[in-house]
């Protein structure tokens, strides 16, 4: 993971590189001065007035200030490295998300995926400002300390390089308890927070059944697992602690223990003992730093590398195949045969469509019959397991994901807007729009005489998902946005689904307007709005059951007939 995260930018190597040598150079003023308070203290116990040392307390004074100057700019760097690494994962993590699509959204918890790219992310604060940096440097202080050790005594220098040799070795000893610990941690608090996210959109809900009490309860005894999950793994990491502790006491002891005996033995000035008492504990320090640098960003190894899988998912293939057009394309569904993931059934079986350049055609039949899957496929949502799909006779998988996506605009059944201003919300199709374009396109879709007659225009907040307008009023918005993107594909998902009967008439004329001299799929419950299409497909377990103009299937008593029927019948 360290090699990844070092190649996602040319800076975080250099910015890091940085920071050891920062971190060695505050190790130097702790060794200088050690040095400096042992000859101090040296002189003093020999009898030699105050004078003696005043320039060896000056000298101490300015590693102080400088110690303090470094301390500060490690702070810095150290937010500077973890900022840079942030914000390039962010970018890639948004980025890859988003070229994956809703399929890989089907795939994982709203909850789960945010709190990798929220909360994981965040975790590289410790990871790469702390802990990686201090790997190198803990490692790199301890040998040169340890090394003038030797210099004044190889037993003593033996006896501290013994015990940072221990040091490593307890993290390595308790990794693989803390790596089980630290996965079964993460995956309580994403299914928690994933928990709690979904309780919170769904309050509606809850209360209307009022089962609020009861998801109560499951969430506290979520929390509960999750507790005790965060104890264990605490546990191991308190252990660690404590085995670091013990090592740096006992290494400390007996090398000064040592030491006391070979100044005994006459082996040893006072000097140099009082400089071994003094640099012994000094050798320890990058290591102790070390240690408490592992332990705030234990949590950061699962969490980067749920990241990193994020990254590393599959993309759908894109070709470079140019698409000129000079009108609308036509589309063609060749023995397309396509399955949900977890599910046995196709949701397409063999399906074979074409559609004509600028042919409307409806896209009829109960709920589970396929129609919606045949739009995700036309988007590439999805790819099919079989046949393939293609625009003008080009494969939609030769095409490049943004040129195909460009082709096609979608009024969905479940419009979705951004918490944003209404202007917002309709310039996401066409963010160049003149507000004279914006506001053309909202009169055709029948929305610009509510919005202006919001509190503040075209520039009302709407809300989370446009909570604040009426589901009528965002399906009009989405009919605009769509009329604003001018795409030679139109697909309409139940795009009447939320008007009322009152408007459903200028909502339709709006439509036929949209539909004109486009190729357009027309996925209908609503069996009223289909009456203007060229050919309606009755569809039935992902294949076609009927095809033809609606006027001659309703005059043949066929599928389309008896839907025709129970739906009138329905509506009385």
């Amino acid at each position: 993971m360290i090699p990844r995260l070092l190649a996602l930018s040319p800076s975080i190597g250099w910015r890091l590189a940085g920071l050891v040598l920062l971190l060695l150079s505050i190790t130097a003023t702790y060794v200088g001065q050690g040095v400096l308070v042992a000859q101090a203290l040296a002189r003093i116990f020999a009898g030699r007035d105050a004078g003696s040392i005043l320039w060896l307390v000056a000298a101490v004074v300015v590693l102080q200030l400088a110690r303090s100057a470094a301390l500060a700019v490690r702070e810095s760097l150290a937010l500077r490295a973890s900022g840079a690494v942030k914000a390039e994962l962010r970018r890639r993590l948004t980025g890859k998300l988003l070229r994956l699509g809703p399929a890989y959204a089907q795939r994982v918890r709203t909850g789960a995926a945010q709190t990798t790219l929220v909360d994981g992310i965040e975790t590289a604060d410790a990871y790469v400002g702390r802990f990686l940096p201090q790997v190198i440097a803990a490692v790199l202080g301890a040998i040169a300390v340890t090394a003038y050790l030797f210099t004044l005594d190889p037993l003593v220098g033996g006896v501290v390089l013994a015990c940072a040799l221990l040091l490593p070795v307890l993290p390595l000893a308790s990794d693989r308890i803390l790596r089980a610990r630290n996965a079964a941690w993460f995956r309580g608090y994403k299914g928690l927070y994933a928990e709690n996210l979904d309780a919170l959109q769904g309050m509606t809900t809850l209360k209307a059944f009022n089962a609020s009490t009861r998801r109560g309860a499951e969430l506290a005894r979520l929390a509960e697992r999750f507790c005790r999950d965060s104890i264990r793994l605490m546990a191991i990491v308190i252990g660690y602690v404590g085995g670091v502790a013990l090592i740096i006491g006992l290494g400390t002891a007996v090398a000064l223990g040592a030491g006391a005996l070979r100044l005994a033995a006459g082996e040893l000035t006072v000097t140099e003992l009082l400089i071994i008492l003094l640099l012994t504990a000094e050798s320890f320090r990058p290591l102790k730093e070390l240690e408490a640098a592992y332990h705030s960003s234990y949590n950061a190894v699962p969490s980067l590398k749920a990241v990193f899988e994020i990254l590393d998912t599959p993309e759908p293939a894109q070709g470079t195949t140019p698409l000129g057009l000079t009108g609308p394309p036509s589309v063609t569904f060749d023995a397309v045969t396509f399955s949900y993931p977890g599910r046995r059934r196709p949701a397409l079986d063999r399906f074979h469509l074409d559609v004509a350049p600028g042919e409307r055609v409806a896209l009829v039949g109960r709920s589970g019959a396929g129609k919606t899957t045949v739009a995700s496929l036309l988007l590439r949502w999805f790819d099919p397991d079989a046949g393939r799909i293609t625009v003008n006779g080009i494969d939609v998988r030769d095409l490049p994901l943004e040129r195909l996506r460009a082709l096609v605009a979608v009024v969905s059944q479940d419009t979705y807007l951004f918490h944003g201003s209404v202007r917002r919300n309709l310039a996401l199709a066409r963010p160049d729009a003149t507000a004279g374009r914006l506001e053309a396109a909202a009169r055709a879709a029948q929305a610009h005489e509510f919005i202006t007659a919001l509190p503040d225009g075209y520039d009302t907040v709407v809300g989370e998902r446009g909570l604040k307008l009426s589901g009528g009023e965002r399906q009009r918005i989405a009919i605009a946005r769509a009329l604003l993107k001018d795409a030679p594909i139109l697909i309409l998902d139940e795009a009447t689904s939320s008007v009322d009967a009152a408007n459903e008439s200028a909502i339709q004329h709006a439509l036929d307007t949209l539909s004109g001299g486009r190729t357009t799929l027309m996925i209908a419950h609503r069996l009223s709005t289909v009456r203007t299409a060229d050919r309606v497909i009755v569809m039935a377990d992902g294949r076609i059951q009927e095809a033809g103009p609606p006027g001659e299937l309703l005059a043949g008593q066929g599928a389309y007939a008896r839907l025709v029927a129970a739906q009138n019948g329905a509506s009385r």
